[in-house]
């Protein structure tokens, strides 16, 4: 709940998403994350996952998200579940 509460009334666009993923996959890079397949394209999965969700969450005006909902963890090719409005 908290990190949704991060993102509502942001209205980010679908390219500032676009952009965000960009820097985040670059970083990784630039930092030495694991290159081997497992492990980046669970790293994708999650990074769009969540900032697909952050383009939704930002159009809001409240949280719909209880304050006790727990953080999606991340995982081997796990993202967080199917998207439920």
């Amino acid at each position: 709940a908290t990190m949704i509460g991060k993102h509502i009334g942001k209205m980010l666009t679908e390219q500032q998403r676009q952009r965000w993923v960009k820097l985040l996959l670059e970083t990784a890079d630039e930092v030495g994350l694991k290159s081997d397949p497992e492990f980046r394209s669970a790293f994708v999965g999650y990074i769009e996952w969540g900032t697909r969700l952050a383009v939704i969450n930002s159009h809001l005006i409240e949280n719909p998200i209880g304050e006790s909902e727990p953080m999606p963890k991340w995982g081997w090719g796990e993202t967080g579940g199917p998207y439920v409005p």
